[in-house]
């Protein structure tokens, strides 16, 4: 076990800032894992689970505890009718195992193209994008119960409990300590898409070329969008100092959206024609908003500069690093883009990126 002080987290992190931890252990086997978490209980020290950074912001002060770095490698595969069954080490960059699959012909990841962490980081958030989730594939995750002292778990996809952008481990914070997961991907090759605006039409490429997209079709072009709002992290590719979407996609009852619209169009009805879908009904009758919209009617748009911190050119949800800045200044402009739409629109966004070590 490699154990390590007064490290800086803000070179873990892909928005570039946060002050040390106190003590920080980068994991590469389950054994290791098991190690760090003994050594934080025999301490009584708290304890931050880190993955590839994209999704948290740490404080300027840093974590007073244990960092546990879990960076557990490894995929195989096995392949029984029509499926491959895929295991992968919580450590795994997300992306590669992406490609990985995509080059094997395995289906159900390649909309998930392009995000940036890891596959445990993957599981715990239920990463979804273009009409796919983390959780379309999720057979099963192995994991130890840090509330019986490490115990290995096995967690089925029903015991995980996924819905949009969460599940169990998020319910139940520093309960679970994911180390590898398990997933179910058709080897037929055909790609799975559920999604269409402007940028992503899947139908048309086939019309265009005469024959269905590939799996590498559709993760080209995702990646492409990712590239087009600048949350693509790859090399020679433009990106900011980031963690991508700050807040998640509001829902809302029928009347909430009511009152959206109507106090939309009152504003700025051109404005409100030009953006639209900005709103998509579900099952249950609710709302899903895009923030985005509502942010429109904010001063805080793409570009929006205020010192050290700003939002992202390419992306109204992205706030960014622009120069130097501190998490106190991160924190305050999330703080105030959500105080404008709720002064506006009545709707409060919540936070997707985590915070950590704030008081």
């Amino acid at each position: 076990m490699n154990l390590q002080e007064h490290i800086p987290l803000a070179p873990f992190t892909t928005f570039h800032i946060g002050g040390p931890a106190r003590f920080f252990i980068l994991a590469q086997t389950t054994d290791e894992v098991i190690q760090a978490l003994a050594f934080a209980r025999e301490r009584s020290l708290p304890l931050f689970v880190l993955g590839g950074g994209s999704n948290i912001l740490v404080a300027d002060n840093g974590f007073d505890g244990l960092v546990l770095a879990v960076r557990i490698p490894g995929i195989t595969s096995e392949n029984r009718d029509g499926y491959a069954s895929v295991t992968a080490g919580a450590g795994v960059v997300w992306d590669e195992l992406v490609a990985w699959a995509v080059r094997r012909g395995f289906a159900g990841f390649e909309c998930l193209s392009g995000i940036p962490g890891t596959v445990g980081g993957a599981v715990i958030a239920n990463v979804g994008a273009y009409g796919a989730q983390c959780s379309d594939t999720f057979v099963s995750a192995e994991a130890l119960d840090l509330h019986d002292n490490g115990a290995p778990k096995v967690l089925t996809k029903d015991e995980c409990r996924f819905t949009y952008h969460d599940s169990l481990f998020c319910r139940e914070p520093g309960r679970y300590l994911v180390v590898r997961a398990t997933f179910a991907l058709p080897t037929n090759g055909a790609p799975r898409f559920a999604y269409k605006d402007n940028r992503f039409d899947l139908s048309a490429l086939a019309t265009k070329n005469g024959r269905p997209p590939t799996l590498a079709n559709v993760r080209n072009m995702v990646l492409d969008v990712r590239e087009q709002k600048g949350n693509l992290i790859m090399e020679d590719c433009v990106s900011y100092k980031g963690a991508g979407s700050f807040f998640h996609m509001p829902f809302v009852s029928p009347q909430q959206y009511e009152h959206v619209k109507s106090r939309a169009r009152a504003l700025d009805a051109e404005k409100e024609e030009r953006l639209r879908p900005w709103a998509w009904e579900q099952p249950d009758g609710s709302y899903k908003l895009a923030p985005g919209f509502l942010l429109e009617y904010t001063e805080f748009q793409k570009g929006h500069v205020r010192g050290a911190v700003g939002i992202s050119p390419k992306h109204t949800l992205a706030i960014i690093n622009v120069a130097d800045a501190r998490a106190s200044d991160v924190a305050g402009l999330a703080r105030d883009m959500c105080d404008a739409i709720e002064k506006i629109f009545g709707v409060r966004l919540e936070r997707e990126v985590k915070y950590v070590g704030f008081e």
